[in-house]
């Protein structure tokens, strides 16, 4: 197995929105989701082709990288910049005409008795990740096929549901081993191999694929054998805990990831 090392520069706040999630209030995830990783880099592969992915809302397809070759893990905060979710209130429909009078930030009553009533409504509360850098990570047993993604350096495009970012630096296929130790995992991981040990979970989603997305699809608007996907709960460890990683010392990604994904 190897893997590369993606550094992510956001230019501004992002939200990967949280689901399942309200209509009021748009939570975010404080990392970048494998699955949203997944179409990010597939789209600046596109893009580097000099084409331009079809994003038509109700009709997109999916776009994720081809699989099983490529194993995409997330990419995460740097610990020594930090992070931080900003909150904020973002104001409701727009542009839709038949809103005109309930998308009114202050809607005035007609008087009674003389007096007039004013109801303040309720608006959208918004989160906002905040982040100098996202290291993400993508793996595969072929290191030739990890190589042809270091052509999306300087390239970027629309990351979640808000927000833009693009790839500052991309590393070499470096060579990973696999070894069961004691370790503060790189990345997510599966609920189920935390079992016992003091964490913190959070509720994801991975792509249901229905068969094998061929490598001619890396560049091209192929479409992608996926129909939705598949919820699963990962988590944080507070300490470290014994697993089966894939490692080479310096950064430890558990072989249940690859598996559950």
């Amino acid at each position: 197995m190897h893997y590369i090392q993606l550094d992510i520069r956001p230019t501004g706040g992002l939200t990967f929105r949280r689901m399942p999630g309200s209509i009021l209030h748009i939570a975010t995830y404080p990392f970048l989701p494998p699955s949203t990783m997944s179409g990010y880099l597939r789209r600046l592969l596109i893009l580097a082709e000099g084409c331009y992915p079809n994003t038509t809302v109700g009709n997109a397809p999916y776009y994720v990288l081809p699989w099983p070759l490529y194993h995409v893990l997330g990419a995460y905060p740097v610990p020594q910049h930090g992070y931080s979710v900003h909150l904020t209130r973002r104001h409701g429909p727009k542009y839709q005409t038949k809103h005109t009078v309930f998308s009114k930030l202050v809607r005035v009553r007609p008087d009674r008795g003389g007096e007039r009533n004013e109801q303040q409504l309720q608006l959208h509360t918004w989160e906002y990740l905040f982040v100098e850098r996202l290291r993400g990570y993508v793996l595969s047993e072929e290191s030739t096929a990890l190589e042809m993604l270091r052509g999306i350096v300087n390239l970027g495009s629309k990351l979640g549901k808000e927000g833009y970012g693009y790839v500052e630096a991309i590393s070499e296929a470096r060579p990973l081993r696999r070894e069961l130790v004691s370790a503060m995992p790189s990345v997510l991981t599966p609920a189920t191999e935390l079992v016992g040990e003091p964490a913190d979970f959070i509720f994801l989603y991975r792509h249901n694929h229905h068969g094998d997305i061929p490598l001619d699809a890396l560049t091209d608007e192929i479409s992608n054998p996926v129909t939705g996907f598949v919820p699963f709960w990962g988590g944080w460890p507070a300490e470290p805990v014994a697993l089966d990683y894939w490692t080479d010392s310096e950064v430890f990604f558990p072989v249940a990831l690859l598996e559950v994904l």
